[in-house]
């Protein structure tokens, strides 16, 4: 599914899982902080998918992104946006930032 502005999907996209785990008792307040990332985020260049996901159960979100470039993906770390998060996540998260690189398996 695509929910980025791309009109075509490139073909060695940069894939990213983002981790962050709620504080006990914070859940929905980080929920509304990481929700709000979605629609700008969606409108950035370079952006292919940017999607959240919970597991409600141990209070842990995910970020799924695909973005064309590294450089795309730069320009998204300096926007009003994710600047706000940084500093609205401040006492919600308890661990956060993890970040992983997947790379596309081609058969």
């Amino acid at each position: 599914m695509k929910s980025g502005n791309t009109d075509s999907l490139c073909k060695n996209p940069l894939c990213l899982i983002v981790k962050v785990k709620a504080v006990a008792g914070k859940e929905a307040q980080l929920k509304k902080v990481l929700s709000a990332m979605l629609e700008p985020t969606r409108k950035e260049p370079g952006c292919i998918t940017y999607q959240l996901y919970a597991n409600e159960g141990d209070n842990t979100f995910y970020f799924y992104e695909l973005w064309e470039t590294q450089a795309h993906l730069d320009a998204h770390t300096k926007t009003e946006h994710y600047l706000q998060l940084v500093k609205d996540r401040v006492g919600l998260v308890d661990e956060g930032g993890e970040l992983s690189r997947l790379s596309e398996v081609l058969v």
